[in-house]
């Protein structure tokens, strides 16, 4: 079950053999911004804003929400930068701190979030029931869906690997874990979805329910 965004969240020069370029370039950036070159840290924002709060909007299951995370985690980036021992660990320090953004956020707002009901959305959109592009879209939004309902544990390793199409070792060097464990967050967390998005899908094609009968 593919679940993936057509932008790719790195660089081209990263995936087809110049990565030492653009990791040579990114370390200059932080060393510079780590100074206090605003500049330099404007580029580094521009580089990784988009796959940031692209990751923020689906750890928290909002756009919204997403990118006024991203903003914050750019401003204690800014705070924090000249603490950052290796430059080269920067990608990875960033993945961390917006991880904890979400996690704070998400349960700041457990409680207290008014979750939309697969109910309502059936009862919302009923024109996503046409058999062509809408139908792709009711389905990537029940997917949005079952995948907020992943365990937080498990989200951010499901995230990188499904939306970003990021191999277990990449992903366990930006999130500062052992690959092993990613292993087991990635497969955990796809049984989660799976039966999470399989109950949705079931519940939309009863009838009544706004599917088909």
């Amino acid at each position: 079950m593919a679940y993936l965004i057509e932008d790719q969240s790195f660089p081209d020069a990263e995936r087809n053999g110049s990565g030492a370029a653009v990791e040579n370039e990114v370390i200059a950036l932080v060393t510079q911004a780590q100074l206090g070159d605003m500049r330099a840290f404007e580029a580094l924002y521009e580089l990784y804003n988009s796959q940031i709060s692209r990751y923020l909007s689906r750890m928290v299951g909002n756009d919204g929400v997403g990118c006024e995370l991203t903003q914050e985690t750019f401003v204690k980036v800014w705070t924090y930068l000249p603490g950052l021992r290796s430059p080269t660990h920067f990608l990875g320090w960033l993945y961390r701190i917006a991880t904890n953004c979400a996690y704070t956020y998400l349960k700041k707002h457990a409680r207290h979030k008014k979750e939309l009901s697969l109910e309502i959305y059936l009862e919302q959109s009923d024109d996503l029931y046409i058999e062509g592009p809408e139908k792709r879209v009711e389905e990537l939004e029940l997917l949005r869906m079952a995948l907020e309902k992943v365990s937080p544990t498990y989200r951010p390793c499901l995230i990188l690997h499904l939306i970003e199409d990021l191999p277990q070792n990449k992903i366990a060097e930006l999130l500062g874990m052992k690959e092993t464990s990613v292993s087991k967050y990635v497969s955990r967390g796809l049984k989660d979805l799976r039966q999470i998005y399989r109950k949705y899908v079931d519940t939309y094609s009863k009838p009544g329910m706004g599917g088909k009968a």
